[in-house]
């Protein structure tokens, strides 16, 4: 049988190990050399440069 503290260690493992694989998508994400450019562009009536030429 499984013991509440069993239970407490597995699901605080399985929690940080899910953590850890986020952050560690994001780092390869955010360094790809693949991807140059941003992945999304500003609106047109957002772009604030076009008004102060």
């Amino acid at each position: 049988m499984v013991t509440d503290v069993q239970l407490a260690i597995f699901a605080n493992m399985l929690g940080v190990s899910l953590f850890l694989l986020v952050v560690l998508y994001h780092y390869v994400a955010v360094n790809n050399p693949k991807n140059h450019g941003p992945s999304f562009s500003t609106p047109p009536f957002l772009n604030i440069q076009l008004y102060f030429k």
